[in-house]
Parts: C-alpha cells; structure tokens; sequence
C-alpha cells in the first residue's frame, strides 16, 4: 500500500512538469517560436504551462473518480466508458478555458476573447488529447483491476467449491465410523475369521452404495432408509447389539425423496454422541411425520466427556439442505427423547430420474410450525 501511495505522489508531483514542458514544447513549435530556446528555456510561459497542468490534472483526477462513482448503477460497461470519457473531456475544456481566460484577463491583461482566441485552441486542443490518454489509462487500469478481481473471485469460488466437496467427501465417508468398524474388523479376525470376513464384506457394500448414491442428488425415502439400516447394522455389531435402529416406512411414501447420505451422516453422529451398549442401549427410531417430514426420534445416553460432535454434523446437514430449503431444521427434547425433524421432497414427475429438467420441492413446509 506504501508503494502505491509513494507512487501516486511521484506521479502528481512529477506528471504536470513534463505534461507543461511538452506543452510549451509544442506551443512554441505551433507559433513557430522555437528559436527562442537557444537563449534561454526558463521563461514565465514555461512556468503558467506547469502551473496549468498541475491545476489540469489534480482536476481531472478528482472529477474521473467522481464521475465513475456517480456511473456505477450502468452495468454496460462499453457504455460507462462513453458516458466517463464524455464527462472528463467537457471538464478538461472548462478546467483549461477558465485557467487560460484568467491568465490572459487576469495577467496579461488583454479585455477581448479574439485577442488569445488562437492560444485558447491549441491548448484545448493539446489537452483534450492529453484527457484522452488519461482516459485510455484509466480505463485500461480499471479493466485490468477488473480482469483480476474476476480471476480472484473464480479461483475463491473454486477453492470453496473444492473446500466443500472435500468437506462433503470426508462427512459422506464417515471417518468415525469407518475407524469403528475397522477396529471390529481387526477383534473379529481374532476371534472368528469367517464373521470378520463377512462383516467386511458388509463394510464394502455401505461404502460401494455411498460411492453410487453421491452420484445423484436425490434417492427415494426407502433407498435412503435402506443406506442407513446397512449402516446401522455395522455399528450395531461393533457396539455389541448396544444400538437398535427401527425404520417406519410404507408404500405410500414411495414417492418421497431426500438427498442421500445425510440420514447415515445423522445416524452416526448420534452414535458418535451417545451411549450405545448393552447395558445403556441407543434406540433410534426413523420415520415420516404427517406424510410429509422425516423425523429421527433417538434417547438421551449422552456422553458426559464427549465434545458434542452431533452440532457440527447438524450444521453440515443444514448446510446440505440449503441449497434445496431454507426451513430451519428442527431439534426437539422430550423427555426422554430427542427429536430431529427434517423436510421430505417430492417432484412433480415420476420420471424424475430419467430427465434432467424436472422441479424436486420440499412439502408444506407449514407443517414444521405444528410439529
């Protein structure tokens, strides 16, 4: 920041010298005054020039930023440019016409326009040609800064978007769970190579069918309900039958949908947050409130030095559901019993798998204020 600061003090301080020594350069060149170079180049003309094109351009500085401030509701910007470069120029004109009447009325002395008419021109005319220099790199500094904060917002956008599938990818695959089952999988092996065999078949399966299903955005209710069973089951296993997971689903709900792996997501955070053993049993029960809602309705074994991690997976199922409703979820403690209450989807074409451009909606979100 220091620099461009310390840059644009060398370039206001710097830029109207040479900008009024080429101006006199080339007024003498125009009347054809030359000669008078060879006594000397310190004359008061070379003077009023930087005087003038000091005053041109802290002028036209303030009044381009202003006027692109006052331009910014135009979102064309072939036509900001325009309107920017049309406002500038009729400033550089009266900027220049009111320096150069009051040096010639005011100094000189001279009480008719006629008189320096011919003066008055040619510095208009220099410039207006300066002006549009100005202009040409102003705008190509905007352009550029523009190009840039586009390269930098795409390449923020990507990361996120990576950050996110990343985030997705690691939730979707479940790591304490996978830690748990391997943990089985390695006391089973001791104990009965056949069941540790099996179990790790079954292990594959959940994470071939997770594979599958972050293939799709929807699934049906029962499609999900079955992910979550076969996950259920594993952790039923490792936890020595301490979780008993119920699904209530039949066949009037077959046309519910909902985005797959967040119900296994939910499932095993609960596991996670929870006691689930065969003293202290974990008993989750999955189901459709009103036809319309899915509610998981699990008790209340919390662990007492456990960090609430059953928060953060509530964050990223909200976060999930976002994109599709911004109904709040709902958490509810009865008792007992804990209650989370989430909105199901239907679409308004059976063939919902098959087309692309198909309308996938929540329900009568109404429902969530009376459950």
């Amino acid at each position: 920041m220091n620099r461009w600061k310390k840059s644009s003090l060398l370039y206001g301080l710097g830029y109207p010298i040479l900008s009024g020594s080429i101006t006199y350069l080339l007024l003498l060149l125009a009347f054809n005054r030359v000669t008078e170079l060879s006594e000397t180049i310190f004359k008061a003309e070379w003077i009023v020039c930087i005087v003038v094109s000091y005053i041109w351009n802290t002028s036209i500085i303030f009044l381009s930023r202003w006027t692109k401030h006052k331009l910014d509701e135009i979102e064309v910007i072939s036509e900001k440019i325009f309107f920017h470069a049309v406002g500038v120029v009729i400033g550089s004109i009266l900027i220049i016409g009111i320096s150069i009447s009051a040096y010639f009325y005011g100094l000189i002395g001279y009480s008719s326009f006629s008189s320096f008419s011919t003066e008055m021109y040619v510095f208009q005319g220099l410039y207006i040609f300066q002006t549009l220099l100005y202009e040409c790199a102003f705008w190509g500094n905007h352009l550029i800064k523009m190009s840039n904060d586009e390269a930098q917002l795409e390449e923020k956008k990507r990361t996120n978007f990576i950050n996110e599938e990343m985030k997705a990818f690691a939730e979707d695959a479940h790591l304490p769970f996978l830690y748990e089952t391997l943990e089985t999988i390695i006391g089973l092996s001791y104990k009965n190579p056949d069941e540790a065999e099996e179990y790790a078949e079954k292990l594959a399966k959940v994470y071939r069918n997770n594979l599958q299903s972050r293939k799709e955005e929807f699934i049906p209710i029962s499609h999900a309900f079955q992910l979550t069973k076969d996950v259920s089951d594993l952790l039923n296993t490792s936890r020595s039958g301490g979780l008993h997971a119920h699904f209530e689903a039949c066949d009037k709900h077959v046309h519910l949908l909902f985005p797959p792996m967040v119900l296994p997501r939910i499932l095993v955070g609960i596991a996670a947050d929870y006691i689930a053993s065969p003293l202290q049993p974990l008993e989750i029960k999955f189901s459709i409130k009103d036809e319309q809602l899915v509610m998981i309705a699990h008790s209340c074994n919390e662990k007492i030095d456990h960090q609430n991690s059953l928060s953060q997976v509530m964050d990223s199922v909200k976060n999930t559901l976002d994109h599709y409703t911004k109904v709040p979820i709902q958490r509810i403690q009865k008792e007992n019993e804990y209650y989370i209450i989430l909105p199901a989807f239907t679409s308004t074409d059976n063939a919902w798998q098959t087309k692309a451009e198909v309308n996938i909606q929540p329900n009568d979100q109404t429902l969530f204020r009376n459950s």
